[in-house]
């Protein structure tokens, strides 16, 4: 990819977007199931600490709760490929157009929406998932049954999920540069660190410099756009227009 761009616009190649819309929806199908088994399991306090969620004894409740949400994953298009590195819902169904002039973005803050917490929720959830997929590729083979992911989520884990732990020692044993984030209870977590592209644009009278982001939008029908952001030093993200060719 160039790392100058005259307008505020990226263009993807349609087999690269193709394979990033599906590994999108099998991801967002593996949240969506975990979350579900952690509001089921996760002891009330843990729940309440980790999502903002209070248990509801309808279960529809909490069904409509995933269904109103509009997902937005963050992807990196690295040299190995893409990775997703984070997801969190967004407010009120915003950003769903692929089509988005550059500005910066309110959802940028830590939100709740649906009673979800924004960032630290997907951040726990891509914790949870990657120790399970871990937990299933080594143990299944010898314990046989009906593993929680199905073959194809195991796949999309591996290949598409940034490894992500509740301690550094996994990654530092194999040499992998991480990054520190946290949970909403403070408890800090270590994911891999995928180097995303840099990048420099002239818009709105502005040179921007910063790093190039993928941004897949999803709702309760599936996927609903991709939606490329230059993510600034100062946290704020400034989006582009999508083209395929």
């Amino acid at each position: 990819m160039n790392p100058f761009a005259n307008l505020p616009h990226i263009r993807y190649c349609k087999k690269e977007a193709a394979e990033l819309e599906q590994a999108a929806v099998v991801l967002q199908r593996i949240f969506d199931k975990t979350l579900h088994l952690l509001h089921l399991y996760l002891p009330e306090s843990l729940w309440c600490a980790a999502t903002g969620l209070t248990r509801k004894t309808e279960k529809d409740v909490f069904s409509e709760q995933l269904n109103n949400q509009v997902i937005l994953q963050k992807w990196i298009q690295s040299p190995k490929g893409w990775k997703c590195v984070g997801m969190e819902p967004l407010e009120g169904g915003k950003g769903q157009s692929e089509s988005i002039l550059p500005s910066a973005d309110p959802q940028e803050q830590e939100t709740a929406f649906g009673g979800l917490e924004g960032r630290a929720t997907g951040r726990l959830l891509q914790m949870v998932i990657w120790s399970q997929y871990e937990k299933i590729a080594l143990l299944h083979p010898f314990l046989g049954g009906e593993a929680f992911y199905t073959a194809e989520e195991l796949d999309t884990v591996s290949a598409y999920l940034a490894p992500t732990y509740l301690s550094p020692q996994p990654l530092q044993e194999v040499g992998k540069e991480y990054k520190v984030k946290s949970l909403s209870a403070g408890v800090p977590i270590y994911q891999e660190k995928i180097p995303a592209p840099t990048l420099v644009m002239d818009a709105g009278g502005r040179r921007l410099a910063g790093l190039w982001m993928t941004g897949v939008h999803l709702s309760a029908g599936g996927f609903a756009g991709i939606k490329p952001y230059l993510k600034v030093p100062q946290g704020e993200r400034t989006y582009m227009n999508a083209s395929f060719t």
